[in-house]
Parts: C-alpha cells; structure tokens; sequence
C-alpha cells in the first residue's frame, strides 16, 4: 500500500529490584505481543545465548564456599554476556524489526554493580564499547519500596524452597537493595524520555495494564499495529 508504515525492530528491556514483579509482567506482555501474532523474540540477561546460561550459572548460583568475586570481575562477567547477546540475539532480532523483550540489561550493571562499588567510569567505558548506539526504546521501570520487595522475594523463596538457586543478591543487607532502587531511580530522571516508571506494589493485572499503555504507544510509534 502506498503510504503505509514499515514497522521497524523495537527493542524494550524491563527493569527493578529483587521482587519488583519483573517476571511476572514479562509474562503477562510476552503473551499479549503473540497473541497479538507480532514478531517477538523475548530473552534475559544474563543467559540469553548458550554462553550466557554459562556466565549466568557463575554469576547467580555460585558456591558461597567459593572466593568472593570483585564487583569489577562481576561487571565484567555480565558484559561478557552482553556482548555475545547483543551479537547472537539483539541485533539481528532488531535488524529483521522484530520486537525484541528483554528481562534486564544495562540500567541494572550500573544500578547493581555501581551498589557494589563500580566506578561510573568502567561503567561507561563498557557502555561505549559494547553497546555503542543499541540502546532500548523503552525501558519500563518496575518501582517499589525495598521493605516490600524483600518480602515478596522471601515469600517466593520459602515456597520454592530449595528449587530456586538464584539467590544472590536475596542475601543483601536492606540498605543494598534501597540503594539499587535509587540508582534505577536516578537514571529513570536522567532518561525520561526512554525510562518508564510504573508503581509497582499493585496487583499484577493494574501494574500490566500501567505497562501496556506505555508500550502499545511504543510499538505504535514504531509502526506495529497495535489495537
């Protein structure tokens, strides 16, 4: 038809602190994009290529009898990862204009291992060098008080009990995942224009609908037909 959009690849991340509801409202926006029949590659970080299950078991399921990995090895570890997803999975998805879902990415290494002691420097000197110019259109900001994170992430864990490895940060002090929450906090008000933020204590379904508004315009925005 002459005249009609070309949808592009449009690529979304989804962010927060430990038992922000990350999961759960991947979930909820993977199936409404397929059952909408979009062209959709959902993934994580870290472990989105057959490398990144790798990095990821050494990353959030390590022995504590183990040596303490530095926070620079750590970041270095998930940027690792990055690049091999970013080559493997990210960018050719975009350069076919998928949409490309994304559980976590680049706001939580500077969230998390900035936490950790990381210098805004490394940060954006990995920045510039793996990522250059693919960065997210949208990124929705999954915000709650950390008090309430940790019990829902207390919660979740007591009824996996011992099914669920992935503790590593779980184990952190209050005063960790409060930080956390306000670095994620200082790059939404640094990004406005990319960084979402959606109140997260809600009901799964009233937070999903906070996070379909926002990315319906997206996708609209990017020519997906999106009703």
């Amino acid at each position: 038809m002459i005249g009609a959009i070309v949808a592009s690849g449009v690529f979304l991340t989804v962010e927060g602190i430990e038992g922000s509801g990350k999961s759960t409202q991947m979930l909820l926006l993977s199936e409404r994009l397929r059952q909408m029949g979009l062209p959709l590659i959902v993934s994580k970080e870290p472990g989105g290529t057959s490398l990144g299950i790798q990095i990821r078991k050494i990353l959030l399921d390590r022995d504590p009898k183990l040596e303490t990995c530095s926070p620079e090895s750590e970041l270095l570890l998930f940027y690792a990862d990055r690049a091999q997803h970013l080559k493997e999975v990210i960018r050719p998805a975009l350069s076919e204009n998928k949409i490309v879902l994304v559980d976590r990415f680049e706001d939580s290494s500077r969230a998390y291992q900035g936490t950790l002691g990381v210098s805004k420097i490394l940060l954006d000197q990995l920045s510039e060098t793996i990522i250059g110019s693919t960065k997210p259109h949208l990124t929705i900001l999954l915000d709650i008080e950390s008090k309430f994170s940790l019990q829902r992430v207390e919660s979740r864990n007591l009824s996996l009990g011992g099914e669920f490895s992935e503790r590593r940060y779980d184990q952190e002090a209050l005063d960790f995942h409060q930080e956390v929450r306000r670095r994620f906090l200082d790059i939404a008000h640094q990004e406005p224009h990319r960084i979402h933020i959606v109140k997260a204590h809600r009901s799964p379904d009233e937070v999903f609908e906070a996070v379909w508004d926002r990315v319906s315009k997206t996708l609209k925005a990017h020519g997906h037909l999106v009703s």
